[in-house]
């Protein structure tokens, strides 16, 4: 916000600069106004990125600054020509605008909101270049006064105050979104694993849930082995480890369109998209080898730390914790069995729940 807003703040700078006149020599205006209003765009493109966490390098910032700012000042000095510079600067800026989002364009795969602020720029780019192309031959080629006079100045003008109002309430609903969603992010997420949490899960699994009417949806309850034992042993900072490095398991090994959850201590749920029982058997039990595979500092080399899982399919009519009930129990069906084991509804225990 601190980046589109001193965009706003140097465009209006630039306008003012290039209106009244100031600096009255016309040479000395000419590069305040068109770093200025190069720097403008700058400042709006790398506000952008910086939503997505890249950045536009300073290389690439210093090129488009030293193009814009050089040619201008050699269409005054070495050969003046002030249609030439309008040209210039316009086309500049809009090509500044789509290089930003060139960089963006990995936004057509994110939200909504992502959509929309891309096109929303791209809009903005192509109405500096259009506007340009159409009004520019209105420009005088050496008549200073005349230039505030023409077709392109009013034009300029009356689309820069429209698209300003427009950019800036775009701006700040685009901020005031990434602040809900963040928040939002927040309360649904556990914060040491990054997991979901239980409200998170059952907002996410709302959508898988409607699906399962059409595939099969497999729920998998996961419990570490022994975990207060671990605490009690090796302290809450190892404790945390291992839940950590379990979730890390999990992430590496579900698909995207699956849910994982942290429900408490040390128990997580896997919700599996499009999964029949044989395939989340599978799955879990190359999450429970995995698991044993990681070494933890803080515990000997021969300490394995293990893991159990229960499989249940999500039934005709069935909740989301309704299933997780019965997957549960299964679930403590294994550990009863000795632990570090998958049980599955329909494999090893036919009618388990």
């Amino acid at each position: 916000m601190i980046l589109f807003s001193l965009a706003f703040l140097t465009m209006s700078a630039a306008t003012v600069v290039q209106f009244a006149l100031w600096p009255a020599d016309i040479g000395y205006n000419t590069v305040v106004s068109a770093s200025l209003y190069a720097a403008a765009p700058l400042l709006l493109v790398e506000g952008v990125l910086s939503r997505s966490g890249k950045s536009m390098p300073r290389m690439a910032h210093a090129a488009w600054l030293a193009a814009i700012v050089g040619s201008l000042a050699y269409y005054y000095y070495a050969e003046n020509n002030l249609q030439i510079r309008v040209y210039l600067l316009n086309l500049g800026m809009g090509g500044i605008i789509l290089h930003g989002a060139w960089l963006l364009r990995h936004m057509m795969r994110g939200s909504v909101i992502d959509r929309a602020m891309l096109w929303l720029m791209v809009g903005l780019a192509l109405t500096f270049i259009a506007r340009t192309l159409m009004t520019g031959g209105s420009v005088p080629t050496d008549d200073v006064a005349a230039f505030f006079e023409s077709e392109f100045w009013v034009w300029a003008q009356f689309t820069m105050s429209v698209l300003g109002v427009a950019m800036g309430l775009a701006l700040l609903l685009v901020g005031s979104a990434d602040v809900i969603f963040a928040l939002k992010a927040e309360r649904d997420c556990d914060p040491l694993t990054g997991m979901l949490n239980r409200r998170g899960l059952q907002g996410r699994a709302f959508k898988l849930l409607a699906a399962g009417k059409r595939m099969p949806l497999s729920i998998v309850a996961c419990d570490i082995d022994r975990f207060k034992n671990i605490n009690d042993r090796f302290g809450h900072a190892t404790g945390d480890a291992v839940l950590s490095a379990f979730a890390n398991v999990v992430r590496t090994n579900v698909r995207t369109s699956d849910i994982a959850a942290r429900t408490g201590g040390e128990e997580f749920v896997i919700v599996l998209k499009d999964s029949a029982v044989d395939d989340a058997y599978a799955l879990t039990e190359r999450l429970r080898r995995e698991v044993a595979s990681v070494r933890f500092a803080g515990m000997p080399d021969d300490f394995v730390v293990t893991c159990s899982f229960g499989i249940a399919r999500l039934h005709d009519g069935e909740g989301l914790w309704e299933a997780i009930g019965r997957a549960d129990k299964i679930l403590y069906a294994a550990k009863r069995s000795g632990r570090n084991r998958t049980f599955a509804e329909g494999l090893q225990l036919p009618c388990a729940a």
